[in-house]
């Protein structure tokens, strides 16, 4: 049988990958409580409103200004670094003046702007009937629900699954895993019956949300608003690192991250047989889309499974790789215009239909199943696995006022590449992130 091939990921989707990571987060509690009651001025329905967005949400937006020409002249459009926007809050605070009134923001960082100094947030709840609430993928709006109210609409989903190469699986004879240990286990076996593939990447911070979120590791468990909880010695912790160590040692894990060039020379070898990784990397990695691709033929090559399960669980858990929402400012001279845009980019089929990654409310994403479902990439239809794995994020992994991606990179990333295990760096890890919640004003308990 004739393998299929790969090609080099380019360095422009290299650059694109990373900037969307670092304008998507998920999670599932919010970092502080808000300041105040959330509640936006009296309307003004001509008043004009600005909205913050990253140049992929751009044509989103777009969209609605030409299907509501009425409101299309009183929206403003700007391409923001969201990374600073806490700090630019504080900013239009101070001056009084500068809020957007609409921005496409991760959970984490409307919870850091609903704090006691920045205050932004305005509760959606009015704008938002219940029936539209329910037909979002259970749990997808919790970490946009602090303290009883609703301060942001999640616009999407990257839940992570199990991609796979079915012509390799087939050749090779194996089957697909369906837990943490029969992976594992496939592991050992393609190590000693064909070295040089691998199942899996731990290369960079994107390790952390794959593998020790689905294993409901308590990296940042939020027991309230102001008390986290952190035990890297917890058994769901040192399982992880156990099975990444045992994964590395024999050459089934690369230690690259899966956005590195080197990476995309593997797929050039024809070398990825799995990677754990999330939803959207069939349409931005692996080549549903002609510019963003390993693979240089879509002759049926890709398949996806459901997340793996750790036995003795009760079920299967699994992390993400972004998924952002859409908050509104409480400072809005016109809030209901931005709470129909909102409702709109969240729940239109003619935007979400079509939109870049699987969409939080689950009609939009029964019709954006049509985006990959006739897609020659795929050796079958994987949205029926992508919708049922939209509903198994562990709730459990919270946003925090903490980089905790960072100081995953830092130690432990750092501790692999110089050949060091994964668990040996689990005790600095541990001190790093005590120290960052601590600075962040967390209370951090480790039992």
């Amino acid at each position: 049988m004739r393998k299929p091939s790969f090609r080099r990921l380019t360095t422009r989707l290299v650059l694109a990958l990373i900037s969307a990571l670092l304008f998507s987060a998920c999670g599932s509690a919010p970092a502080a409580p808000p300041a105040g009651d959330g509640a936006a001025p009296a309307s003004d329905a001509n008043a004009p409103i600005t909205v913050w967005v990253d140049s992929t949400r751009e044509a989103a937006v777009k969209l609605y200004q030409e299907k509501h020409p009425e409101n299309a002249d009183k929206i403003t459009i700007e391409i923001a670094d969201r990374a600073q926007f806490p700090a630019k809050v504080l900013l239009f605070n101070n001056t009084g003046s500068g809020w957007p009134d609409v921005v496409f923001a991760e959970p984490e960082i409307v919870g850091q702007v609903a704090d006691t100094s920045r205050n932004f947030p305005a509760d959606l709840t009015p704008y938002v009937s219940q029936d539209i609430l329910s037909q979002f993928a259970e749990g997808a709006n919790a970490p946009c629900t602090f303290d009883g109210k609703l301060f942001c609409l999640r616009n999407d989903l990257a839940h992570n699954v199990l991609w796979y190469n079915k012509p390799l699986m087939d050749e090779f004879g194996y089957s697909v895993p369906t837990t943490w240990e029969e992976y594992a286990a496939l592991g050992e076996r393609v190590a000693a019956e064909h070295p040089g593939y691998v199942i899996g990447a731990f290369g960079d911070d994107q390790a952390l949300n794959v593998y020790f979120w689905a294993s409901q590791c308590p990296v940042n468990q939020l027991v309230d608003a102001n008390t986290v909880r952190i035990n890297l010695s917890d058994a769901k912790c040192t399982r992880v690192a156990a099975m990444m160590d045992s994964l590395i040692a024999n050459g089934a894990v690369s230690t690259l991250g899966p956005f590195d060039p080197a990476f995309a020379a593997l797929a050039a070898d024809n070398k990825i047989l799995m990677l754990p990784a999330a939803s959207w990397y069939g349409e931005y990695v692996f080549g549903g889309k002609a510019d963003s691709t390993y693979y240089k033929e879509a002759n049926g090559q890709l398949s996806v499974a459901p997340p793996l399960k750790w036995e003795g669980d009760e079920r299967a858990f699994t992390g993400a790789q972004g998924g952002a929402a859409w908050a509104m400012s409480r400072h809005t001279k016109n809030p209901q215009l931005a709470a129909d845009l909102i409702v709109w980019l969240t729940t239109s089929t003619d935007y979400q239909g079509t939109a870049p990654t699987f969409p939080a409310f689950l009609p939009a994403a029964d019709a954006w199943s049509k985006t990959v479902s006739g897609n020659s990439l795929y050796a079958s239809d994987p949205f029926p696995v992508l919708k049922e794995s939209s509903e198994l994020i562990d709730p459990q992994w919270a946003n925090v006022r903490f980089d905790k991606s960072s100081a995953f990179n830092t130690v432990v990333i750092a501790a692999v590449t110089n050949g060091q295990t994964v668990a040996s760096a689990l005790p600095e890890f541990q001190s790093q992130l005590s120290a960052l919640a601590q600075a962040a004003g967390y209370q951090v308990v480790n039992e």
